[in-house]
């Protein structure tokens, strides 16, 4: 009987999983504001000032954007400038990640703290790779985990079970989500990548930064993110979770040509940044 009801429970739980696909919507604002990025015939000044009608919005992106994320030589003063210089895809990433994670609860600040970490790491990686698209990978590292997000407001019950799960302290937070719930957040994370129709420069890496073999649309981008994940484990920066960190792919690392006398420089360019990314390490601001 037990067996027959531990069944039922996660066909439940599939079920519920399944709902979340159309969920969150992104407030009206922030879906205008995507419509608008998709549409080639936009200009910067009009885009900055619907984003600018918004001043909670405005400001967490221009923090965003004058964080030591980008370390730009001159301060970032206007959504406008901010969209010329940054582009258009990354401002529309910082847009999301302030409105989505506006939902966090404190008790998942640790959770933040691994996001903006991993995107910190992931424009480091990317800046030692010589990249154009940097500051769009960096983003990419920002959003990569808000399936979590979604899982831990949307079933509460379900995630309390994984984190029993990974008290063995011999799991992956991403295999005790699919014991339980035979899904992980990074299905979850596709889902949302399709509904706000994101580029494949965001949407693989939420969907396959453990998984990075199997990317065929950004292998690079996504290679980055997940070796970007596991540096910032390492440097146990913020909580994703569990507490084990896991092997970097080899599949991303030849992806990447990147070579073990790498680390190094990719340290001492991000270790400056974590440091000095104390004023986004909260939620509530």
């Amino acid at each position: 009987m037990a067996g027959e009801s531990q069944i039922q429970d996660r066909v439940q739980a599939k079920r519920e999983v399944r709902r979340i696909k159309n969920l969150p919507t992104v407030p009206g604002i922030v879906a205008k504001i995507s419509r608008m990025v998709e549409n080639p015939e936009t200009s910067a000044a009009e885009v900055g000032r619907m984003i600018s009608q918004d001043q909670v919005l405005s400001a967490k992106v221009l923090r965003m954007a004058n964080s030591a994320f980008f370390g730009m030589s001159r301060k970032i003063s206007s959504i406008s400038q901010a969209l010329v210089i940054l582009g258009f895809d990354v401002v529309k990433g910082l847009v999301l990640t302030s409105s989505v994670f506006d939902m966090i609860q404190k008790s998942m600040a640790g959770l933040w703290e691994h996001s903006i970490g991993c995107a910190a790491a992931s424009g480091a990686v990317a800046t030692l790779l010589g990249r154009a698209d940097a500051e769009e990978v960096l983003v990419a590292g920002l959003l990569h985990d808000l399936g979590k997000v979604v899982l831990a407001l949307n079933l509460p019950e379900e995630m309390n079970l994984v984190k029993e799960k990974l008290k063995t302290g011999s799991l992956l937070f991403y295999e005790a989500e699919s014991q339980v719930l035979d899904f992980d957040h990074c299905e979850v994370g596709q889902w949302l990548a399709e509904h706000w129709n994101l580029p494949e420069t965001l949407a693989e890496p939420m969907r396959l930064h453990h998984r990075p073999e199997k990317a065929v649309v950004k292998p690079d981008c996504t290679a980055i993110v997940h070796v970007a994940d596991i540096i910032i484990r390492a440097k146990g920066f913020g909580n994703a979770g569990d507490k084990l960190v896991p092997p970097v792919s080899m599949a991303a690392w030849e992806t990447l040509g990147l070579r073990k006398t790498d680390f190094l420089p990719i340290l001492e360019v991000l270790e400056p940044k974590l440091a000095s990314l104390c004023d986004l390490t909260s939620i509530d601001n």
